[in-house]
């Protein structure tokens, strides 16, 4: 029996594709009967600890953000006193505190570092940051990355290659969860009998929904887009409908329950992501929108997992980025073709049965600790192994 310890920045409720990741592999290692602790920002003054399926999870108050990055004293002094009875630490990155943390933890500690994304456009905090994350790199003893095409494009990781392994993010299979789920009358009614193009994402810059507005003008007239999520720029996407006249033919529906989400997916015709830049580094819900057989209409970002998760002519289409009639036109080539559609709903659903269930994944990282302890000439802990 190993114990492992995350090293996160937020945990369930609190949603999130790190944070997703994080739940699946630590309840993952959880029922293989590892011991298994979550260490995390809580967004309330309070600490807390609790047990989830089978995962202790230390929730520490933030004391500051300073570019998104959480900071507190409480969570620097709970990391170190949790990786002190650790196997492994498995931190996942982008995590300013975290990754100072892990310069602290003991030598015969094996740390794992789970690449999500380069710090991307923080400015005087990204130049701050890039010697501690050269340092934690320095520290790490094996490095993952989500994709071949990100690690091979990340500057960052370039002089560390030789410890990096890719392990592709894997989730839970929706058809599992039942098909009863209903949307919110208001919603239901905005939406009537109209071919759903959903989209799913915090609304801020980066997602490029500002692309996708400007594309519903050039829509089918029997669709309509639907954008679930909050966000700061919710006021300018709002400003941005009334402008191009798209209001009958956008719903931004802000947050919605789970159960809500998944009717929204069963719905839908297709699913688009259409951002801008490397931050989106992988695109976790593309996964959720493959469980469902979606066809996929995504953004051909350079040097990101986006284009490799949604195969081009097999799970969906790829437009250059911010190109609102190529988004427009890829989107209606979907909708206006049954057989089209049918053939990359059921190449979706094939890529994510090959490539990206959970079990997969869970087994993937099972066996990167496994080196990692027997490098370290420790007992092999056969319940790392599911």
């Amino acid at each position: 029996m190993a114990h492992i310890v995350h090293f996160g920045k937020y945990y369930f409720p609190d949603a999130g594709g790190i944070e997703s990741v994080t739940v699946s592999l630590a309840k993952g290692a959880a029922l293989a009967g590892n011991t298994v602790s979550v260490v995390c920002f809580e967004k309330t003054p309070a600490s807390k600890k609790e047990m989830i399926d089978g995962v202790q999870v230390i929730r520490a108050p933030i004391a500051k953000l300073l570019a998104s990055q959480p900071l507190g004293f409480q969570y620097f002094l709970q990391c170190l006193s949790s990786a002190k009875k650790a196997d492994v630490v498995h931190l996942h990155a982008p995590n300013m505190l975290g990754a100072l943390c892990a310069l602290f933890i003991h030598s015969r500690t094996r740390l794992l570092v789970h690449w999500h994304s380069d710090v991307l456009n923080k400015g005087f905090i990204g130049k701050i940051l890039r010697p501690l994350e050269s340092a934690l790199l320095r520290r790490a003893n094996s490095i993952i990355a989500t994709s071949q095409v990100y690690a091979d494009a990340s500057e960052t990781l370039a002089p560390f290659k030789d410890k990096v392994a890719v392990v592709p993010i894997g989730v839970p299979d929706a058809k599992h969860e039942g098909s009863d789920s209903q949307l919110p009358p208001a919603l239901e009614s905005q939406i009537g009998s109209r071919k759903i193009v959903l989209a799913v994402g915090r609304l801020v810059p980066y997602k490029g929904f500002n692309a996708l507005i400007q594309a519903a003008q050039q829509l089918a007239k029997d669709s309509v887009v639907v954008i679930v999520g909050g966000g700061p720029l919710h006021q300018e996407l709002q400003q941005a409908i009334v402008h191009g006249g798209v209001e009958d033919r956008v719903v931004l529906a802000g947050r919605l329950s789970d159960a809500a989400l998944h009717a929204l997916f069963e719905r839908a015709a297709l699913y688009c992501l259409p951002s801008t830049y490397r931050a989106e580094a992988f695109g976790v819900v593309l996964l959720e929108a493959m469980t469902y057989g979606l066809p996929i209409v995504a953004s051909d970002i350079p040097g990101s997992g986006v284009p490799w998760v949604n195969q081009h002519g097999v799970s969906g289409l790829n437009v250059p980025i911010g190109d609102a009639k190529a988004l427009a036109e890829a989107c209606n080539q979907i909708l206006g073709s049954e057989e089209l559609r049918s053939t990359l709903s059921k190449g979706a659903r094939q890529r994510f049965l090959a490539e990206f269930t959970e079990d997969v994944s869970v087994e993937r990282i099972m066996s990167a600790y496994d080196g990692l302890l027997r490098a370290a000439n420790t007992t092999y802990p056969r319940s790392v192994h599911r």
